[in-house]
């Protein structure tokens, strides 16, 4: 087999000519940020992304993820006596009965301190049993900025995070249909105190209101972290993801605004173009044995995949053999094309024979020994 890299189709060129990426991100008023392609992991912007900085109530996250992994929806928990505590915007009741589900709701839509107690004291025992949780799952993550004091989130001494390490953790808790369920709603309702009335809690994420195509993840406030926010937005379309983590905002509106503002710009960096066609000709191989006889090959179905308008160059590899050796019959998976940004693969489809056509009859193999035996 032969292997063929070249650059991609004139057309894909010509797209590139029309469609430029957007000019420099724009400038959010925080204190530090960073934007991700969720798929690949890529950095696309950023300001002091591995600055260790208060993260307010995005801790809830880890605390949420740990509280799903841990408990069954309907796990019936009791409010303990240390959930009553500044930012109990949960509102439970001490010593009510309530199932760990709607403790995960009044958690990551409500933002409830009260909550976050009341889900540690529930899986581990005690906050401090609990931290200890949290930091070893941190480690684990990779997570090496990071360091939790409590599950709240509230300003406290050694409590920090960073926005890289944020996003991380925000890309592993939306994996979870639970945690993915809260994250991405405005609002949501609870049974109230002993299932008296209900308790309606509304998200302090302004994104979701500007952005559609956002679904979570979680903001915080305090006074040493500022306007928080995790957050992730999906574009169908060009079948991309972002994330971003941004810490140090200066008003809640200002939180929403240059989330948009960032993700719109990021999804800016991307199109999706087709890049091979199905059908198109990409290469022709000689018939062994019977001079001046050839098929071609075409490729077996279309590759369109997202880029990234200032990544790397495209390429394609094409894999297929110089000559067939017997028969062909139309239709025959006779090699591959495989379509690249830098390192990364887009696309691979099956190279395959447009006709049939026979091997060499015994007049070619007798012609063949005869030359092969001529000086």
């Amino acid at each position: 087999m032969k292997r063929l890299r070249r650059a991609l189709l004139v057309g894909l060129a010509l797209f590139w000519i029309a469609s430029p990426a957007a000019g420099a991100p724009p400038v959010p008023e925080a204190e530090s940020y960073v934007l991700v392609n969720s798929g690949t992991g890529a950095e696309l912007a950023g300001v002091k992304p591995g600055q260790r900085l208060a993260m307010a109530s995005t801790t809830k996250i880890m605390t949420g993820l740990i509280a799903i992994e841990q408990l069954d929806p309907d796990d019936m928990v009791t409010v303990p006596p240390e959930a009553a505590i500044g930012g109990s915007t949960a509102r439970l009741v001490v010593g009510e009965r309530i199932r760990a589900d709607d403790l995960i709701t009044g958690l990551l839509v409500g933002s409830g301190n009260d909550a976050a107690i009341t889900l540690a004291h529930a899986v581990a025992g005690s906050e401090d049993a609990f931290v200890e949780l949290m930091n070893r799952r941190a480690e684990r993550l990779g997570l090496s900025d990071t360091a939790f004091v409590n599950p709240h989130g509230l300003d406290e001494p050694g409590h920090a995070s960073t926005a890289r390490d944020l996003v991380r953790l925000g890309r592993v808790a939306m994996r979870q249909e639970r945690f993915r369920s809260r994250a991405e709603v405005r609002s949501a309702t609870i049974p109230g105190p002993n299932g008296v009335g209900e308790r309606l809690y509304e998200s302090k994420n302004g994104l979701l209101d500007l952005m559609p195509e956002a679904d979570g993840i979680k903001t915080g406030q305090t006074a040493a972290a500022g306007y928080a926010i995790v957050a992730r937005a999906r574009r169908s379309e060009l079948g991309v993801t972002l994330s971003l983590a941004m810490i140090g905002s200066p008003t809640e509106a200002a939180r929403a605004r240059d989330a948009k503002r960032l993700l719109e710009w990021g999804f800016a960096q991307y199109a999706k173009p087709v890049l091979v066609r199905d059908g198109a000709l990409v290469g022709r191989a000689r018939l062994r044995d019977r001079p001046g006889a050839s098929v071609a090959y075409r490729v077996d179905g279309t590759v369109t995949a997202p880029i990234r308008l200032d990544g790397p160059a495209i390429s394609e590899t094409i894999v297929a053999p110089p000559e067939f050796q017997g028969a062909v019959t139309e239709g025959d998976v006779v090699g591959e094309i495989v379509v690249r940004q830098g390192q990364r693969m887009l696309g691979r489809r099956d190279l395959v024979a447009v006709r049939s056509a026979a091997g060499p009859g015994l007049w070619d193999r007798v012609r063949r020994v005869v030359e092969s035996l001529l000086p």
